[in-house]
């Protein structure tokens, strides 16, 4: 009886095989969480329950297999949402990473300033650093959906040459 010890990354949900020369990982390796007691499932599966659980299935092969398509069918749609952002990421061209679990972002579309926004002009510029009516763009992880606000192209720009003839001042 050989037993194998997997962990799921409570955060990501990554499953986390490690081997038992090696020992435990100590943080995630896809979404770098630190794994301890207080954060982590650890399970572990003995080879034996698999193997009487696969003569199993052997024996009601036809009956079972009904059941499974019923049973993983959200599975099959999980592929089909994984290729979906990954043709909606092939198309974009700036594709930061969510700060939370690190998969790529996409762009959701963009935004205006509101209209009680007021610019606040930085000692010495003159100037605010953004003008009433900036842009951002909206950016969602697929993954943990957590909405991300950038700044726009052309506003990153004019703050950028703000910047630059305040440097040259001095």
């Amino acid at each position: 009886m050989t037993q194998s010890h997997d962990q799921v990354c409570p955060w990501c949900q990554t499953e986390i095989v490690w081997d038992p020369e090696i020992g435990p990982e100590e943080t995630c390796p896809h979404c770098f969480n630190e794994l301890g007691d207080y954060r982590s499932i650890n399970l572990t599966v003995e080879d034996e329950d698999l193997d009487e659980e696969a003569e199993e299935d052997d024996e009601g092969e036809d009956e079972g297999f009904e059941g499974f398509e019923e049973e993983y069918e959200d599975f099959d749609g999980m592929n089909e949402y994984e290729e979906g952002v990954q043709r909606v990421l092939d198309h974009q061209e700036v594709t930061p990473e969510c700060p939370t679990c690190h998969s790529y972002m996409l762009l959701a579309g963009s935004r205006k300033a509101a209209s009680d926004y007021a610019p606040n002009a930085a000692p010495g510029l003159g100037q605010p650093l953004l003008q009433a009516g900036y842009g951002t763009q909206v950016f969602v992880c697929p993954s943990c959906f957590k909405v991300e606000h950038v700044l726009s192209e052309a506003d990153r720009m004019a703050m950028i040459e703000l910047l630059k003839r305040h440097g040259m001042d001095e």
